[in-house]
């Protein structure tokens, strides 16, 4: 069985097809799984409800949100009682969690088959690519899963749309995705009489989220603690505490005007009342960011717009929906399966993931190759440039070429580093993009100065590198692959 799995910052789900209807592989009562990690020694390694349990006890030995973590280069590894974890032994531990629970769920709604042959992992709209490989990797070297591919979390969310009961054909969607971390959003076609059934005509994201909303109530919350008692000092298991009365708050003010509540500190009770204007109010540039991708995309895009369809559990938010209706009356707002379509959507992809017809999707970035500008003749290393191979907006897979010169004789290897940007320019500034690790190429024999060698550069439909070289000269295959940097 193939299933897929929404990897979510607050919250992770996997689902497949059962009887050709995608459902949630969770017990009965199941909201999700906890995207967060415990360890202590006495316990050792946690994960979900237990680790959240465990955290509010000791928050010290906890670790949560650590999807977005990962591209953060200052946060490379986390000690624990006295024990380090790297982000991907820690991502690994919960993809094995969820491996675990999507086990348990079939034999739940006892499936005939009780093996779970890969998965397809839903990331954000515009995660690079070291973020996808490291991703990848946890998946299957640290918790045994074969990832078979990624799905971008607003494209997945679409197919779940499009595939729901009396959903219409022939519809563009924009697909607005208000997760724990991120928004993404994506525009999409369904078309089944097309040359492709689902094409995505373009999508974008920022790091925006839940948390983020969390975390300016958090802070209102001890403004009026403080409004109490002016001198009330807030440790470790008190930030623990107000985090999640927040988000108790913000679950509570997406159906109520007001919500009154009190958290305990250092032994004393903190009364407290919220309203919905006063939470809408302090979070109102954080929506309005999120609302900027919506009009960017929406103005690039030449295609009428049947309808906008929000997903993501923080799309609950009533402030969301108002926004909408301020914004675009004319096109009808819908709220889908914000918990669980995107896993939905994953679930139907891996069924057809092998299929060249059933999605289109675009290159988030370009790719490009650094090389010194006519070092045969200037022989100059402040020539560097950047020469773009494949281009941000190319439809999926796409491949691209690029010739490499021996700089001299003997020359048993070649590294070419490799840059990630957002340029669609043929040459740029090495400044202007991201240098994101190395390509190796090794096993050319006897080689002379001014030797070619073709590298050939494939994005494939998950955003993953795949590379291939050949000498020009000799037309041998070369060993190569990319050493990615760390974060």
């Amino acid at each position: 069985m193939k299933i897929g799995i929404d990897f979510g910052t607050s919250f992770s789900l996997p689902a497949a097809l059962i009887n050709n209807t995608p459902s949630t592989l969770l017990s009965s009562g199941q909201y999700g799984l906890p995207s967060v990690f415990y360890f202590d020694r006495g316990l050792g390694v946690l994960i979900g409800n237990p680790a959240e349990d465990q955290g509010s006890r000791h928050p010290e030995n906890v670790v949560r949100n650590v999807k977005m973590e990962i591209s953060n280069p200052d946060k490379k590894e986390f000690k624990l009682d006295g024990k380090t974890f790297s982000k991907k032994q820690i991502v690994g531990h919960i993809f094995r969690e969820i491996k675990r629970v999507a086990l348990e769920g079939i034999e739940y709604k006892q499936l005939v088959s009780q093996k779970i042959d890969g998965a397809v992992v839903s990331v954000p709209a515009a995660f690079t690519l070291r973020e996808l490989n490291l991703i990848r990797d946890a998946a299957q070297e640290e918790a045994g899963l074969n990832v078979l591919g990624f799905i971008r979390e607003p494209v997945a969310a679409a197919i779940s749309y499009f595939n729901a009961p009396g959903s219409s054909d022939e519809k563009t969607i924009l697909v607005y995705d208000l997760g724990g971390g991120t928004c993404d959003v994506a525009i999409v076609r369904s078309d089944k009489n097309s040359k492709e059934w689902y094409k995505v005509i373009d999508s974008d994201m920022k790091r925006i989220g839940g948390r983020d909303w969390d975390k300016l109530l958090g802070e209102l919350i001890k403004r009026k603690c403080r409004e109490q008692e002016p001198y009330i000092k807030f440790n470790a298991r008190a930030e623990n505490k107000i985090l999640k009365a927040a988000i108790n708050a913000k679950h509570n003010l997406s159906k109520l005007d007001r919500y009154s509540s009190y958290i305990e500190i250092g032994g004393d009770d903190y009364d407290f009342e919220i309203t919905r204007a006063e939470f809408e109010k302090i979070t109102s540039e954080l929506l309005q960011e999120t609302m900027k991708i919506v009009e960017n995309l929406k103005s690039k895009c030449a295609t009428k717009i049947d309808y906008i369809v929000c997903v993501g559990g923080s799309s609950n938010m009533p402030q969301v929906r108002k926004a909408f209706e301020k914004n675009y009356p004319d096109i009808e707002i819908k709220v889908y399966e914000p918990e669980k379509a995107i896993a939905l959507g994953a679930a139907i992809y891996a069924e057809h993931l092998k299929e060249e017809y059933f999605l289109r999707d675009i290159c988030k970035f370009s790719y490009g190759a650094r090389y010194v500008q006519n070092f045969a003749k200037y022989k100059d290393w402040n020539r560097l440039r950047i020469y773009n191979i494949i281009y941000k907006g190319d439809a999926l897979p796409v491949s691209g070429e690029s010739t490499s010169y021996k700089i001299e004789d003997g020359q048993s290897s070649t590294y070419i580093a490799i840059y990630e940007s957002e340029c669609k320019d043929k040459i740029y500034l090495p400044e202007e993009g991201t240098h994101i690790g190395e390509i190796e190429i090794r096993g050319l024999r006897d080689s002379k100065e001014d030797d070619e060698t073709l590298l050939t550069m494939t994005i494939d439909r998950s955003g993953l590198m795949q590379l291939k070289a050949v000498d020009k000269r000799t037309g041998k295959s070369a060993n190569v692959e990319i050493q990615l940097k760390d974060y």
